[in-house]
């Protein structure tokens, strides 16, 4: 598994989230993660990591496009509560995007 891992390379983040499913589906059998691999020095945990965030942060995007994508809205509705439905998925759009941000940014330092 080392060896897929290092040389696991991504075309498309949606790929890296099919690779975190498999990558996690062999690592359940193990009843704690982290103790069993640290035995492994070679084992790749930085970049592991790295792709769990990615995957997680891509799920994030594509539930938010799909809430967006499908609002409708509802004339009967009084114009308060459209107005902070809209502005609850401008702020967790706005949180997302701050935090890949600040995981790039932590990734180049």
């Amino acid at each position: 598994m080392i060896k897929e891992v290092e040389s696991a390379s991504f075309a498309d983040v949606s790929e890296v989230e099919t690779f975190v499913k498999w990558l996690d589906g062999e690592l359940s059998s193990l009843v704690d993660e982290r103790s069993v691999l640290k035995h492994f020095q070679q084992w790749p945990e930085q970049k592991v990591d790295a792709l769990r965030e990615a995957a997680c942060n891509y799920r994030d995007l594509k539930n938010l496009e799909s809430e967006v994508s499908s609002y409708e809205d509802n004339p009967k509705e009084p114009l308060c509560q459209t107005l902070r439905k809209i502005q609850a998925l401008q702020d967790r759009r706005a949180c997302t995007k701050f935090r890949i941000f600040i995981l790039k940014l932590l990734s180049n330092t």
